[in-house]
């Protein structure tokens, strides 16, 4: 079913909370389970995304500003999926182009950044069969 500018654009705007997620959240209703992060200073994190632009029949949005998620410490961690929420709301993940992996114990600052220059979400409509 394609969609208009306006139905590849709401998807996008809904997203306003990030999660971090060891191993591939799936994309039912809730995350899968034992897949995001516990242990604090973990929580997730507000985000947000300005109105789309067109690309062609796509909608193209990207972060207004870098998401900082401070990190445990002490246990070693591999993060390789960003959460996308609406509030309380799962809508999917985005995967890390690289999994990011907190380990040693000379770090003195551990902290993951989603960073605005390079996370873009993109909505476009599936290509569509020829008769």
């Amino acid at each position: 079913m394609p969609f208009n500018f306006a139905g590849n654009s709401r998807p996008l705007n809904a997203t306003n909370r990030f999660s971090l997620h060891h191993s591939n959240p799936g994309l039912g209703a809730t995350p899968a389970a034992n897949t995001e992060l516990t242990d604090e200073p973990y929580e997730r994190k507000s985000c947000a995304f300005p109105a789309p632009v067109a690309a062609g029949t796509a909608a193209v949005s990207a972060l207004q500003t870098t998401v900082q998620f401070p990190l445990d410490m002490e246990i070693d961690q591999a993060v390789g999926f960003v959460g996308l929420w609406e509030n309380d709301t799962y809508l999917g993940y985005l995967p890390r182009a690289q999994v990011a992996v907190y380990d040693g114990s000379l770090i003195t600052n551990r902290r993951l950044d989603v960073l605005a220059e390079t996370t873009v979400l993109v909505r476009d409509n599936p290509a569509q069969a020829q008769p």
